[in-house]
């Protein structure tokens, strides 16, 4: 059903898709709509668009919906629609109130966008080489770390400083593909010995911080030995290992001062360790 006096083509021209609302009640939907649900738009008519919006998105979309009279160019998004076209679809909508009883959705894809701006956010966090978090990511996990210890759980947090023992030799030796691959596969290892729940992160060239809450101290000169076990290998007939020094965390200190302390450790560990 299209009401007389509308040119639905010149609206379908500005926008993917396009549906008219009495209420939230479909009156017409476009083509296009079939791009977004597996459901024909001339069955759509007379349903509930609503229904459309799965469970978890459909009471924001029923409040955009209410407020789009009085608020042309009301956004929303992203929402997961349903019967969908593709599992990993999220589309944006804009409602305006095109008379006193209907108003008109433009729909658009924003599945791809949302994956850049994801992965954006994942490179601005995480170390390009590895996929470790780097140290904006170590940052923010350690301040959530540090008010979880303010809570009062009765064990602490521990910051352990790791840094491969080696590495320069395979660079000269091999060049930086050959050392690039190294640091990939050290960060491989220190991730598989760590729990579910702690962090590992890469924080420079050869330097590695694992951040672990809450344990005892005992735990954390156990996960020390493991860790240094664990990264001892040959790389293209060169030898490397890891030197690690650790520390306990205090809110009251600042993160660089607990860090400080963690390094003159694994510098005393790299005396006492160092590689051939």
């Amino acid at each position: 059903m299209t009401p007389a006096g509308a040119d639905w083509r010149a609206l379908a021209a500005h926008a993917p898709a396009t549906v008219l609302l009495s209420g939230s009640t479909v009156l017409w939907a476009s083509p296009d709509v079939a791009r977004f649900v597996t459901a024909a738009p001339a069955d759509l008519v007379g349903t509930d668009v609503l229904d459309l919006v799965v469970d978890r998105d459909r009471d924001r979309a029923a409040r955009a919906l209410a407020r789009a009279a009085s608020r042309p160019g009301e956004r929303l998004g992203p929402v997961r629609v349903r019967p969908r076209a593709r599992p990993d679809l999220r589309v944006e909508v804009v409602a305006r109130s095109r008379a006193a009883e209907h108003v008109v959705l433009a729909v658009w894809d924003v599945t791809e966008r949302l994956a850049a701006e994801r992965e954006l956010g994942h490179r601005a966090r995480h170390d390009a080489l590895t996929g470790l978090p780097n140290r904006a990511l170590l940052a923010d996990r350690w301040q959530r770390a540090r008010a979880r210890a303010r809570a009062g759980t009765g064990l602490r947090t521990f910051v352990l400083l790791c840094d491969v023992d080696g590495l320069k030799a395979v660079n000269d030796a091999f060049g930086h593909r050959v050392g690039d691959a190294v640091i990939v596969d050290v960060a491989r290892r220190l991730a598989a010995e760590v729990r579910p729940g702690d962090t590992v992160a890469r924080v420079g060239g050869d330097e590695f911080v694992v951040l672990v809450e809450p344990v005892p101290a005992e735990h954390v000169q156990a996960l020390a030995r493991r860790l240094r076990r664990s990264v001892v290998q040959v790389a293209e007939g060169a030898r490397v290992g890891l030197s690690v020094g650790w520390a306990e965390d205090d809110p009251d200190r600042s993160t660089d001062a607990v860090l400080a302390e963690a390094d003159a450790r694994m510098y005393e560990d790299k005396r006492a360790h160092r590689a051939p």
